[in-house]
């Protein structure tokens, strides 16, 4: 006897897994809606239908203007944080461990996804009093976080402007006018490093850096500690610091023509 045909909601979640599948197939690349429906074989309306769905729960993401689907925040975060020991925690682990023992600070692995900042690991220093700023697999919006500006400062003024756009409320909450954005941004532009202070509570104080990780993705590490750890001179060593660590993991174009 066959197996019996997939119906109702059965049918609906193969459909939906089948397109995510592909989506993560392509996601360095991203995927058109018309190459979906064709490696799926599931009709225009239904696909459109479910990667909406998709989007609105962010497992997949589409950037404005353009027509690519790739991986959204909540998929690469069951992706990543499950695996525990992903390539790209593994891969700076050394220099994480290293950055916290010269340090004795907390230091952190963040990487971006979509208009968010993902924490995918964390390395604890000596210094007892510990700055657990943000767990891993916790996320928080670009901008709100040192590496999340140091990223910022990276893109076009524009891009900044319509990504505050487009989370008005939860930068409101934050305190984060576009105006004070901007300030922190040209900041790192000119030092090289993000610093925040008092970034996430009255307490601590954070350094970061972002460095492009690949064509299509960015990370960054920071460090964190109590004000009392985080006077400006050593905020301004700890930033020269990091630049000097994440510095042989900043991709470049020869790297993909390389392999």
């Amino acid at each position: 006897m066959g197996t019996p045909r997939a119906t109702g909601g059965v049918q609906s979640a193969v459909r939906v897994l089948t397109l995510l599948r592909h989506v993560g197939a392509h996601h360095a690349t991203g995927i058109r809606l018309k190459d979906l429906i064709t490696l799926s074989g599931i009709d225009r309306s239904t696909a459109h239908r479910l990667l909406a769905c998709l989007v609105k729960q962010e497992f997949v993401e589409r950037p404005p203007g353009s027509q690519h689907y790739r991986l959204g925040m909540e998929a690469m975060q069951l992706g990543l944080v499950s695996a525990g020991m992903a390539p790209v925690i593994e891969r700076l682990r050394p220099a994480m461990q290293k950055i916290a023992r010269l340090t004795g600070d907390t230091v952190f692995l963040i990487v971006q996804s979509g208009d968010h900042a993902l924490c995918l690991h964390r390395e604890e220093g000596s210094y007892p009093i510990k700055a657990f700023v943000v767990e891993p697999g916790s996320r928080r919006l670009l901008g709100l976080s040192a590496v999340g500006v140091d990223r910022m400062a990276r893109m076009e003024d524009a891009d900044v402007a319509a990504m505050h756009a487009r989370h008005p409320a939860d930068y409101a909450r934050a305190h984060m006018s576009l105006a004070r954005l901007m300030s922190l941004i040209r900041a790192a532009r000119r030092s090289g490093h993000a610093e925040m202070v008092d970034a996430r509570t009255e307490q601590t104080s954070g350094v970061g850096c972002a460095f492009q990780l690949s064509a299509h993705s960015y990370a960054g590490i920071s460090i964190a500690a109590i004000n009392a750890r985080m006077p400006a001179r050593r905020r301004a060593e700890l930033g020269t610091q990091l630049r000097t660590e994440v510095q042989p993991f900043e991709w470049m174009e020869t790297d993909d023509a390389a392999h």
